[in-house]
């Protein structure tokens, strides 16, 4: 029963579960690759594309509690902030090099670019449903560009994902998963895309100039 298992499911839909288990990203080895499908599955009812120039605020919510990671692209670059208004609030840039920023002590590292970074480092958007297993979908209702549907994975009878699709960005902006018991169903976390743009500011893609390199006074 997958949904018996929140966080194994959320680390195959966001790839910044990387970084969650420790930014230990740079200790891993350069020739490793990410576990995700190049192309959407045949069976799903629509393609998510991920634009070349965006940024999204990603919102994983258990219970009362939320977790906050932004996203941005500008075609080859990539900005990722893990942990958004924390104290283990960190990013990761991919521009000319490979750039780890940890803002409470305003530090970076930096590494050269290695050959796999874009894979490694891609946002989520273009992949989050082609990690699953899905055995089936049905549109539920539309709202204006928006497409609810409802899937199962592995054809289960105890879980249901509904995906809310918007046909005009292109990707899915919400996913919630539930348990489904007896006296009925129960929602065990949600995933929503927030504050998508198309216009993104050059500076995210710079180091803060009151930031020093690690090893450095």
């Amino acid at each position: 029963m997958f949904l018996s298992t929140p966080a194994k499911i959320f680390h195959a839909i966001c790839f910044s579960s990387i970084i969650f288990a420790g930014c230990s990203l740079w200790r891993s080895s350069d020739n490793s690759t990410a576990g995700f499908a190049s192309e959407p599955k045949s069976e799903h009812p629509f393609v998510a594309r991920e634009p070349e120039v965006f940024q999204a605020e990603l919102v994983v919510r258990t219970g009362e509690v939320e977790r906050r990671t932004f996203i941005a692209r500008n075609g080859g670059m990539r900005r990722t902030d893990i942990d958004v208004g924390t104290d283990n609030h960190r990013a990761v840039l991919i521009t000319d090099k490979e750039y780890l920023m940890y803002f409470k002590r305003m530090i970076f590292e930096e590494r050269a670019l290695s050959a796999n970074a874009a894979a490694v480092y891609e946002p989520l958007t273009a992949h989050m449903l082609n990690a699953r297993d899905y055995s089936s979908f049905r549109e539920v209702k539309r709202d204006g560009s928006v497409i609810e549907f409802s899937a199962r994975i592995n054809g289960s009878e105890n879980s249901e994902v509904l995906i809310y699709f918007d046909e005009k960005i292109g990707m899915p902006v919400k996913q919630e998963f539930y348990s489904i018991q007896e006296d009925g169903r129960t929602l065990q976390y949600a995933v929503e895309l927030r504050d998508f743009r198309t216009d993104v500011d050059p500076e995210l893609f710079k180091i803060p100039q009151n930031f020093r390199r690690q090893g450095r006074q």
